[in-house]
């Protein structure tokens, strides 16, 4: 489903990766660790495209990342979802209009976006709040907002930035609930953290990044 072979990622002079290779299988749920500024978000990047490889070759659901055009991209980003730590929520939608976006922006019918929205927000447990704005949500509701955002679209891979760095013990606990929830019907999902207390005792492949690399692979 995710596959580095060997690969190399430049800022300028500086090294980020130098030939990492893994594999996340299909229908897995993994975490990827490292300290900050490991280089985790940029691995993230690499996988929706958002940063390309300068040598090797990265394959996400069958799309080789290095070969993509520009105008190819949207394609590959409606099977993977972000989820991202600062929320990146409309301050002037409400929740339901944040989530819909997502499908709008593909030209869906009306009918279709309420239906689908409408489910996504019921999995996360704020179908309560569909026509609240996002100040008035907690930090936790917040990020459950944009995890139904990233599931609106029913993508295959789902990734996650530090997803629980703003919140407290109990609303990560809830936010991880979610994604074990996510990945039991299928979805592969990735999660990048500094927090190992997130994957101890999950019994989940972890990758460990240090010196621009996968240093081992472990179970959490």
């Amino acid at each position: 489903m995710i596959e580095f072979s060997n690969v190399t990622k430049y800022y300028e002079d500086d090294v980020v990766f130098k030939d990492v290779t893994f594999t996340i299988d299909k229908g897995e749920l993994a975490f990827i660790t490292g300290p900050s500024g490991a280089g985790k978000t940029t691995l993230l990047k690499l996988i929706y495209c958002d940063e390309r490889p300068d040598k090797g070759q990265i394959v996400v659901a069958g799309w080789d990342i290095g070969k993509l055009k520009q105008k190819t991209i949207p394609y590959l980003r409606r099977n993977v979802g972000i989820v991202f730590q600062d929320f990146r929520l409309l301050s002037n939608r409400t929740v339901f209009d944040n989530v819909a976006l997502a499908l709008r922006i593909h030209y869906m019918n009306a009918s279709t976006i309420k239906e689908d929205v409408t489910a996504v927000l019921k999995e996360v447990k704020l179908g309560h709040k569909a026509n609240t704005y996002p100040q008035h949500l907690s930090g936790g509701e917040q990020q459950r907002v944009v995890i139904a955002r990233a599931m609106v679209s029913k993508p295959t891979v789902l990734l996650a930035d530090e997803p629980t760095g703003n919140l407290d013990i109990d609303n990560s606990q809830i936010i991880m609930g979610l994604f074990r929830e996510i990945n039991a019907r299928g979805t592969t999902v990735l999660i990048a953290t500094h927090n190992q207390e997130l994957f101890h005792g999950t019994g989940r492949r972890v990758f460990f990044i240090k010196d621009h690399s996968i240093e081992k692979e472990g179970i959490g």
